[in-house]
């Protein structure tokens, strides 16, 4: 959460002259696509990338946002900066009745990709694949972890120098891979301790979370997208080769509306407005449609296209193709609850951004600008580490220090600074770091609804976070259990609770106490899944069934996040990719 300032003068040159040309001007007329691909983030890259292998098919990428050239971007510690920028789509839930009491108006910002790339160009980088235990439970024989692991492996390029060689479930092939993974590159000392303190509960160190068995019980150093000291998002892993193709191409700056269906109610491509001309509708011809618009953008597009629940398609007058009613529903997001400690350690923070340091990363990716927030990750299961099951809590470890408008991302009234921290700050305890624990499996269920049939007014975001008392509890368990942690060897000389130091909190009852504090101040992780629900056909809930197809209509599919059944285990991004290499072998094959 560091603020970091940085300015275009200091971006790699590579990195401004990345594009060869001006993609918001792509002509399209005479042209009828063999694929229609909205979005260009963690799904839509890699579909652009894999279906054009195919020299005989023609695609479009269409994407809302623009170039990735914007310094931040590429820049590991300022990946907070471009929250409620110009590359974020803005988005805001409504008030939340159950949490978000410690938010302003109670309300949750939905920070989301607007720019080639989408979210893997404005998020934390964590390389995550889950536990192998999520992808089994989803019940599609289709999306089996032994299915996804061919596909995780696919993906990768695994830095040989920190990721150990493992032939089951690693590739270390620096030729056939796409997406770079290393360990974070000089880390703070103080994650070694983090370490050293969960051994002492349980937990087993792994030196590659993403080869076990199950990350119950797991602790170990963050894997990250990075490739020297720079971002590396599914643009530059997947669309800088697409794009060179001519059987590609992409349109930036343009807004998809609708899909268009004929009377066979087959898709026959889509109504767009481009960003420099909003007044006007354009109609792009395409043989089949893909939307990997995101767990918000997807199920919005396709209830302004008429495939929704009926009554919601009645209420705003648009005509109905498909009376789909879980179109929107079924909405699953990661929340974290945010525990501060102080330190004597300096941490990260906005002193980092330095003309010095600004020049090193730049020139070197090196450096402090180099290094992700969030630098150590646990798993566990708050009924014990078993081995049989998916672990139920994720730890963020984050050694840095925001100041009060790095709190403004996430609409925290100004008094969780004030009082948690700055007053807390005092001689050599002058830096924090965050110790978040994250319900990783909820059971209570948001929804994503029309606010207007206009397709540039947002959707209405309802994450329903914390309805169910189950998360609370497993979240007040998450509590506990870091403060264990922190109070145990080697960690207890060097942190202490910015939470539990305020002599005017109330904690005769510990377990109210927590209860409080998670309801005020839980916030989402950015994971939303499950808006667009594959399943089987018989599941009248599901919109998509397992080969991507959207039910009862035809060349209509979504490939992103909206379709995972439920939550994995862990941050999402390479789980969509993952998703998306697998989808991309199954319209290859026509499935």
């Amino acid at each position: 959460m560091s603020e970091t300032i940085v300015t275009d003068q200091t971006a790699a040159p590579a990195v401004l002259e990345r594009w060869e040309r001006d993609f918001s001007r792509t002509k399209t007329d005479g042209i009828t696509y063999d694929y229609i691909i909205v979005g260009s983030g963690s799904a839509g890259a890699v579909l652009t990338n894999r279906l054009s292998e195919e020299n005989d098919k023609r695609i479009l990428l269409i994407e809302a946002g623009g170039v990735d050239t914007k310094s931040e971007i590429h820049m590991p510690a300022a990946y907070s900066t471009l929250q409620r920028s110009d590359i974020d789509w803005q988005y805001k839930s409504v008030p939340q009745l159950y949490s978000h009491f410690g938010c302003i108006n109670q309300q949750s910002y939905w920070p989301r990709g607007k720019v080639l790339g989408g979210c893997s160009s404005i998020n934390a980088m964590q390389y995550v694949r889950g536990d192998p235990h999520d992808y089994d439970n989803w019940q599609l024989p289709e999306w089996s972890f032994q299915e996804m692991l061919k596909y995780f492996k696919k993906l990768e390029r695994a830095d040989p120098n920190t990721i150990p060689r493992n032939e089951k479930f690693r590739n270390h092939d620096q030729e056939n891979g796409m997406m770079n993974v290393t360990l974070i590159d000089d880390p703070n000392p103080i994650n070694r301790l983090f370490i050293e303190a969960c051994k002492k509960h349980g937990f087993h160190e792994s030196k590659d979370y993403n080869a076990e068995e199950s990350l119950n019980g797991c602790v170990g150093m963050s894997q990250v997208s990075t490739k020297e000291g720079k971002r590396w998002s599914t643009a530059s892993g997947y669309l800088l080769k697409a794009v060179k193709r001519q059987n590609v191409d992409l349109l930036t700056n343009t807004h998809v509306c609708r899909v268009v269906f004929d009377k066979q109610q087959q898709a026959i491509g889509v109504i767009v407005k481009r960003s420099n001309s909003l007044d006007q509708e354009e109609f792009i011809k395409g043989k089949e449609v893909i939307l990997s618009a995101g767990a918000i953008g997807s199920p919005h597009i396709l209830l302004l296209s008429g495939i929704g629940p009926k009554e919601e398609l009645d209420k705003h007058q648009i005509p109905i193709i498909v009376d789909s009613p879980g179109v929107g529903k079924n909405l699953l997001d990661h929340m974290f609850t945010l525990l501060v400690c102080l330190t004597q350690i300096p941490t990260s923070s906005v002193n980092d951004a330095t003309a010095e340091n600004l020049q090193k990363w730049a020139m070197q990716g090196k450096g402090p600008l180099a290094s992700c927030v969030i630098q150590s990750l646990a798993w566990c299961h708050s009924n014990g580490n078993d081995k049989t099951q998916t672990p139920n809590l994720q730890i963020h470890f984050s050694p840095g220090t925001p100041d009060a408008e790095a709190f403004k991302n996430v609409n925290i009234k100004p008094e969780f600074y004030e009082h948690y921290i700055k007053r807390n700050i005092i001689d050599d305890w002058q830096w924090t770091v965050l110790c978040s624990p994250t319900l990783l499996h909820p059971k209570s269920k948001g929804e994503i609804i029309l606010a207007s049939r206009d397709p540039l007014v947002h959707p209405i975001i309802n994450p329903n976070y914390l309805q169910d008392k189950e998360d609370v509890q497993i979240l007040v368990e998450g509590c506990k259990l870091i403060e264990k942690i922190i109070q145990s060897e080697p960690l207890n000389n060097i942190l202490k609770s910015g939470i539990k130091m305020n002599a005017d909190e109330s904690i005769e009852n510990e377990d109210q106490f927590w209860e409080s504090f998670v309801r005020k101040y839980s916030l989402t992780v950015y994971h939303p899944v499950g808006t667009c629900k594959m399943g089987k056909q018989e599941d009248s809930m599901s919109v998509v069934t397992s080969d991507t197809r959207v039910k009862g209509v035809k060349g209509l599919r979504v490939v992103d996040a909206s379709i995972m059944p439920s939550l994995v285990s862990g941050n999402t991004n390479i789980p969509v990719v993952a998703l998306a290499e697998r989808a991309a072998d199954l319209i290859k094959n026509n499935a």
